[in-house]
């Protein structure tokens, strides 16, 4: 967990730590309420039918269907299995195997003999993990194993579920016939070694071998061959392999196997219905007529230029349509405002030579900004959504070198959360603008390594090459090679390996498309060479292209430019060709998908002078226009008419009201895909595409059915979201969904029946989290846990916690105690506990309260009454009004307690303010994008009244370190007497949830026991399942459902040894427990060492902890690596200086720290 705490005091709470101290030695109601309700329909079948009914509904008596292919689907029930069948998939693909199985029962039932909806019900019913679903899944799979005996998909299936349940025997064979179906499988080879590691070593690893000869990137079998390997004393080949895992495991580009869908191989995923049945090539005729002047596109661009004019396209004044901006006129920038399909010109700043115009909203405040290339200065015109653009080209910095500039694209390339401005020179070196969040810019393109060198290039395009879900460039270049860089996430990006030499044609590219050219739900790139043919580079598997011809015929004539979309409303993407043909007789072609027939449109030109073009729905009838720019012509406007009944898709990405509306700045990027029955469809929004075109932040499709089945975003931030059911023939405003809480080490306790979330802890510990260029913030190491009494009961005279690290994070143990405070039923104890930003640091002592005294009056900075909010710790907050850019950030704002006036303590005593909360903690790549903004983030402070104005009087009181707990604040001091209000004041995502002030009564018989743990057991565990149980946030854990196989990246170095680590629990020393993500600590505790309670008397259980964590965002000091090792004396991380213990700390890492990970 990070440590948000920048700009904190350099002293450290040691005296908290090292004060001296006498030590005393599964759901199952759902499931059950649907049966009764099947019970209750058969009942009442049964009564108004008669006893005759009865034979009907025995399933005795009911033939078995015989299991069939596609064609046993009946076709008047097309659609609607289909709709189902898909649905049963998005549901899948949303981790939710129980609402897919309901789905997929569903096309059972409307089509009982589709061997492919019975398939998946097994598929779906092996995932849902239960034994009654397993039960029902090895009947299913079993009907169609039996059905389809060369069908390799059920009977790997098969092979996954019994291997699961332990009976090896059985999955073997099932295994076996797999292999004799598919030989080269390298899912059955590798489940095959599983099975027979033990029993047969030697054979194990040759099933292993043939597994990393067709998949070298096979992340577990490297893995699982390497331990067998040190068995045979092979330790070299054993190493190597080991760094490759290694490898793969960091730059998440290995293929792992666990029991979780997605992971258990090919053949264990459902069957999609891509193709099904086969698409007919689509003669129904589609109209094109041309309505430029009547839509007010009167103005002719420039006709002696030697570059052709450019086009984009964006809703500039918030209206939801489309306005336009047009290159190469007379004030070299022409803008015209939408009303309703009709363009009125708008006075816009001149740009002399102006070549390109790229809208994206570089400061984040929901309106699209203008940038412009040109052949003299590039510049850079902020919107304020009324069509007055301001020029802040030197204030931002984005003029770049005096060259002549074509294409550009905005896009987040640092994945830093606002947008990035790339610049193509043509035979100068690029510029690639980092948004340095405080409305300037710095060109970083040669520090990055995608300068481009002298090429000639003419556009740039962001995509995600290799899978990895970052950004890669790929570089557009006038005949010479074009160039491919992936992203190394690090701050630079690595030109690509030789397998992706296809992208490097040498001919005069000039622009590109993004699409998905064979609907296979994979990124495809059209190129348009000019005069030259256009390729098309098709990724027939996830980062691997290949070369291919859009048309049997093999050959499609160059264009100057194409534009893209649905026009006939069919489900696939065409393409419009712009200018094609010899001198002479050039004229536009339609290639119509699929097949890419070609079908002229309009009258044959003189000569190509077509320059940017944009498809999209301008006149908001749902059907697509094409906007077409020329050299020393008007522009031409191209309407299309689709049959009758074909339906439509818009989706536009917006931001939520609260967040002040407007476009999302993470969708340029986005990537949405859209399935409605057989037809998957596949767009990525961006901001350029094509020649010297700027498409809006919209996504349109043609909907074959009135719905969509499904719809699935990835953002530009990798945040994935999935709809269903989503409507046609409108607008679908897509708001993205809140990023979940980070979370450090999670606390579970045993409360008697299950082990139930209490919540995260060490976030006070964190190091390395940014603060500044070179400097991190300064962690806490301690902390004191109250453990709520109704979590934790003993099971067998012991107390059961588990810690488990759900994050790609790694966490160092110092010291794990459970302290029992014995104390009156009367009173309540909990620790001091806070994250202070400065003295007084929290003690971690009891403080025991008799009454709690609640606010008479609660408000926030804008006025809300939240009085009855603040009452009960239910999971109900006060939400801070949130950054719209910074995640963990707020506008500075305040909440007011009126407690009225209020005693002064007694002698001796405190009075102690209670605050039930939660924080959502920021990153250090958040914190860096901050930094660049100017923005310091700011503690909560509290307040009191002086005079007509306030005055901060506690300047530390700090935060709760991560999801809900108590914090404590000692208010003693307070003029509370004089005047019951104060005020909390921050600019940091924190929810209050309760509130109450209470004195610190003395409890002179309050006894405290000190218990190490017993057991403390490091192991592997897999993920506990987030959930939220009310709907709200933030989301928890639940320990019962573990996920394994999730694909995240892994820390080098030396992690402890598994098993027995009490020696390394018991004192502060620097000795660390290191446990990496995916791992638990099992601590049990001897309740019986405790002394029985008297009569009316309580015990209040707090985890006392000492230790650090350290997560993997890029701008965490040393995230890759779990050296340095932090110590209780240092300064800063990494640490300046070794411990002074240093020599017998050499000691403990060769005896304790022998899991080593490492990188090659």
């Amino acid at each position: 967990m990070p440590n948000p705490s920048a700009g904190r005091s350099s002293t450290w709470p040691l005296d908290r730590r090292n004060r001296p101290r006498q030590e005393p030695q599964a759901d199952r109601g759902e499931e059950e309420r649907r049966s009764m309700a099947r019970m209750n329909r058969v009942f009442l079948v049964v009564a108004l039918l008669g006893i005759g009914a009865l034979a009907i509904l025995q399933p005795a008596c009911t033939p078995e269907p015989k299991i069939g292919g596609r064609e046993t689907i009946p076709a008047d029930k097309l659609d609607k299995i289909l709709a189902v069948f898909n649905r049963g998939v998005a549901l899948m693909e949303q981790y939710q195997p129980q609402k897919a199985v309901t789905a997929f029962e569903q096309a059972v039932r409307l089509a009982p003999s589709w061997g492919d909806a019975r398939l998946n019900l097994g598929i779906a019913l092996l995932n849902a993990q239960s034994e009654q679903a397993y039960q029902r899944a090895e009947q299913e799979l079993t009907r169609v194993a039996t059905a389809q005996p060369d069908n390799p998909i059920p009977h790997y299936a098969l092979g996954v579920l019994l291997r699961h349940l332990n009976r090896s025997d059985e999955a073997h064979k099932h295994f076996e016939r797999v292999l004799a179906i598919d030989p080269d499988s390298s899912d059955v080879h590798y489940q095959l070694a599983e099975i027979v590691a033990v029993t047969d070593p030697a054979k194990a690893q040759a099933h292993l071998e043939r597994v990393l000869q067709r998949v070298p990137h096979h992340e577990s079998a490297c893995y699982r061959l390497q331990t067998l390997l040190r068995q045979t004393g092979d330790t070299k080949q054993a190493d190597e392999l080991l760094g490759r895992f290694n490898e793969l495991r960091s730059s998440k580009s290995g293929m792992t196997v666990g029991f979780k869908y997605g992971q258990m191989g090919r053949y264990a995923e459902l069957v999609r219905t891509f193709g099904l049945p086969s698409i007919t090539r689509d003669d129904a005729k589609v109209t094109w007529s041309e309505h430029a002047a009547e839509a007010g596109l009167l103005q002719a661009c420039l006709a002696d230029r030697a570059t052709p004019p450019g086009l984009a396209i964006a809703d500039i004044d918030g209206d939801r349509e489309l306005d336009l901006v047009i290159t190469g006129t007379a004030r070299g920038i022409s803008c015209y405002r939408n009303q309703g399909g009709k363009f009125q010109a708008v006075t816009v700043p001149e740009v002399p030579g102006a070549i390109g115009a790229f809208f994206g909203d570089f400061d984040a405040d929901g309106d699209p900004d203008l940038y412009v290339t040109s052949d003299k200065a590039n510049r850079l015109f902020r919107n304020d959504r009324s069509f007055k653009f301001v020029d802040v080209t030197e204030a931002t910095k984005t003029a770049g070198a005096a060259t002549e500039s074509f294409g550009a694209q905005w896009a987040d390339a640092d994945h830093d959360g606002d947008l990035d401005l790339y610049v193509a020179n043509n035979g100068a070196p690029n510029a690639l603008f980092r948004n340095n969040g405080d409305g300037t810019f710095t060109d970083v393109a040669r520090e990055t390594g995608v300068d481009g060198g002298d090429a000639p290039t003419l556009g740039v395009v962001f995509l995600d090459a290799d899978g990895d879900r970052d950004f890669d460039i790929y570089l557009l270049n006038d005949g010479t090679p074009n160039a491919l860089f992936l992203n190394d996430r690090t701050g630079r990006y690595s030109p690509a390996p030789t397998s992706f030499d296809v992208l490097a044609d040498a001919g005069s590219a000039t622009g590109a498309h993004v699409l998905d050219i064979d609907g296979n739900g994979l990124e495809d790139i059209f190129l348009l060479r000019g005069a030259h043919e256009p390729l098309a580079f098709v990724q027939t598997t996830r980062g691997i292209f290949t070369r291919q011809s859009l048309t049997q015929a093999g050959h499609v004539p160059g264009a100057t430019n194409a534009a893209l979309g649905d026009f006939d409303l069919d489900g696939d993407v065409d393409i419009l060709m712009l200018d094609v043909g010899p001198a002479a007789a050039v004229r536009h072609q339609w290639l119509r998908n699929p097949g890419f027939t070609a079908t002229p449109v309009g009258e044959q030109h003189a000569t190509a002078t077509a320059g940017g073009s944009v498809a999209a729905d301008l006149d908001g009838d749902g059907t697509l226009e094409v906007l077409v720019v020329r050299t020393g012509s008007k522009p031409e406007l191209w309407r299309t008419q689709p049959p009758a009944g074909r339906h439509w898709l818009r989706i536009l990405p917006e931001r939520k009201a609260e967040a002040g509306g407007g476009i999302d700045p993470t969708a340029a990027g986005l990537q949405v895909e859209v399935k409605t029955g057989r037809h998957l469809q596949l767009r990525r929004v961006q901001t350029s595409a094509g020649y010297l075109s700027s498409p809006p932040l919209v996504a349109h499709f043609g909907m074959p059915t009135g719905n969509a089945d499904y719809v699935r975003l990835l953002w530009a931030d990798s945040v994935l979201q999935s709809e269903l059911e989503i409507p046609g023939d409108g607008t679908w405003i897509a708001h993205k969904i809140a990023r979940k809480p980070s979370s450090c080490p999670i606390i579970f306790t045993w409360n008697g029946e299950k082990f139930a979330f209490v919540t995260d802890f060490l976030g006070v510990g964190g190091i390395g989290f940014f603060a500044s260029p070179g400097e991190s913030a300064q962690p806490d190491p301690t902390e004191a846990v109250r453990l709520p009494p109704e979590l934790i009961k003993a099971k067998n005279g012991r107390y059961l916690v588990r810690i488990a690290e759900p994050l790609e994070e790694v966490s160092y143990f110092d010291q794990l105690r459970l302290r029992a405070y014995d104390h009156p039923a009367s009173v309540e104890v909990h620790p001091d506990e806070r994250f202070a930003g400065g003295p007084p640091w929290p003690t971690g002592e009891p403080q025991a309260i008799r009454r709690r005294v609640f606010p008479i009056a609660a408000r926030t900075d804008t006025g809300k009454d939240v009085l009855a909010t603040l009452r009960h710790a239910d999971r109900d907050s006060v939400a801070p009004p949130k950054s719209k850019r910074f995640t963990g950030y707020a506008r500075d704002h305040w909440v007011e307690l009126d407690f009225g006036k209020q005693p002064a303590p007694k002698p001796g005593r405190k009075t102690i303010l209670y605050l039930w909360a939660w924080t959502e903690y920021t990153y250090s790549h958040v914190n860096y994008a901050a930094y660049q903004a100017g923005i310091t983030m700011q503690p909560a402070v509290i307040e009191v009244p002086d005079g007509d104005t306030w005055r901060v009087a506690i300047p530390h009181a700090g935060f709760p370190a991560g999801l809900p707990r108590m914090m404590t604040v000692n208010v003693s001091e307070l003029p509370l007497t004089e005047d019951g209000r104060l005020r909390l004041r921050t600019n940091m995502e924190i929810f209050w949830d309760q509130a109450f002030l209470a004195e610190d009564v003395p409890v002179p018989d309050l006894k405290e026991h000190v218990l190490d743990p017993v057991v403390a057991d490091l192991r592997l565990l897999g993920y506990p399942r987030e959930y939220s149980p009310d709907g709200r946030d933030p989301t928890i854990y639940d320990y019962h459902r573990i996920d394994h196989g999730v694909p995240f990246k892994t820390m080098a170095g030396a992690y402890t040894r598994f098993g027995d680590v009490r020696p390394l629990l018991r004192d502060v020393d620097d000795r660390f427990v290191i446990m990496g993500k995916g791992e638990e600590l099992a601590l049990e505790f001897d309740a019986t060492a405790l002394p029985p309670l008297p009569d009316g008397w309580s015990r209040t259980l707090v985890l006392w902890c000492d230790g650090f964590c350290k997560d993997m965002d890029l701008y965490t000091a040393m995230p890759d690596t779990v050296e340095p090792l932090p110590h209780h004396r240092m300064e800063k991380y990494p640490p300046l200086k070794p411990p002074s213990n240093a020599v017998e700390l050499k000691a403990y890492r060769k005896k304790w720290n022998t899991r080593r990970v490492t990188l090659r």
